[in-house]
């Protein structure tokens, strides 16, 4: 897990490079776009390289109602029941939960990525031209 999470990264870091590029020549500062104050010291210099984003429901997690996604993000979902490993929350940057009625311990994987990636395209789906 830890590879993927490392060369998830690492295409971020050259997205942003060529971001870099294309601020050059259009004179807009795209680099801090898109990030809320998640209480980092240098969130900043993590928004160039992307976040990770745990969904699970813990002690501590963020209702993903109230969660401003980055831009650049890395989601990780884990086993319906079980949820996410100990590893997988200590990589994580932030834990967002997503909320439900009644007495529910998980919802399915794959819901419950369509659900973020949905909340991830509210907030930063504009502009996005569709093919």
């Amino acid at each position: 897990m830890q590879r993927e999470i490392d060369a998830a990264r690492h295409n971020a870091d050259a997205a942003d490079a060529a971001d870099a590029d294309n601020t050059d020549r259009d004179n807009t500062d795209h680099s801090n776009a898109g990030y809320a104050d998640t209480g980092h010291d240098d969130v900043t210099a993590q928004s160039r390289e992307g976040r990770v984003i745990a969904l699970d429901i813990i002690p501590g997690a963020v209702p993903i109602e109230s969660y401003q996604f980055p831009e650049r993000c890395l989601m990780l979902f884990g086993a319906e029941g079980p949820g996410l490993s100990s590893k997988a929350l200590e990589l994580a940057d932030d834990v967002v939960y997503i909320s439900q009625f009644g007495s529910v311990r998980s919802i399915n994987a794959g819901a419950a990525a369509a659900v973020a990636m949905h909340c991830w395209i509210a907030q930063h789906g504009r502009g996005i031209q569709q093919s």
